[in-house]
């Protein structure tokens, strides 16, 4: 048996407002991130749940252990090898009309996952981004 502690991550990025383009990667424990477990692509997150009180976040995907990225379009918890004939989450083709063949998770959040993103809905009172120093 392995002593390695999964160590699960969230990436939060602001999509607006005055911290548009900002992002923030947290570590938070198993229990926390068991909240998450059962939630899909697009779904709203109240923040309380990852410690963010009063913040809203939606999930706008992940990545399990391996690095296979979710995608919104493959339903359920399961790993799937799917027919890539366009540009797309998981597929970056090099010559015009490839196919290629690659592996996905789904769109739901499993206990397999280990990084989790989402974007800023709703600003809570504490801040989440910090502003810099400098301006230009």
């Amino acid at each position: 048996m392995s002593s390695e502690k999964t160590v699960y991550k969230i990436n939060i990025s602001a999509i607006d407002g005055e911290f548009k383009g900002s992002s923030k990667k947290i570590s938070i424990d198993a229990k926390k991130f068991n909240r998450l477990e059962g939630m899909k692509i697009g779904e709203i997150l109240k923040g309380g749940l990852v410690g963010f009180p009063n913040y809203e976040f939606e999930v706008t995907g992940g990545s399990d252990a391996s690095g296979f990225p979710m995608r919104k379009d493959v339903h359920g918890p399961v790993k799937k090898r799917i027919l890539f004939a366009k540009k797309g989450i998981g597929y970056h083709p090099v010559r015009k009309g490839q196919k290629r063949r690659r592996t996905v998770r789904g769109n739901e959040i499993t206990s397999d996952m280990t990084l989790v993103n989402l974007k800023v809905i709703k600003y809570g009172e504490t801040e989440l981004f910090t502003r810099d120093k400098e301006e230009k």
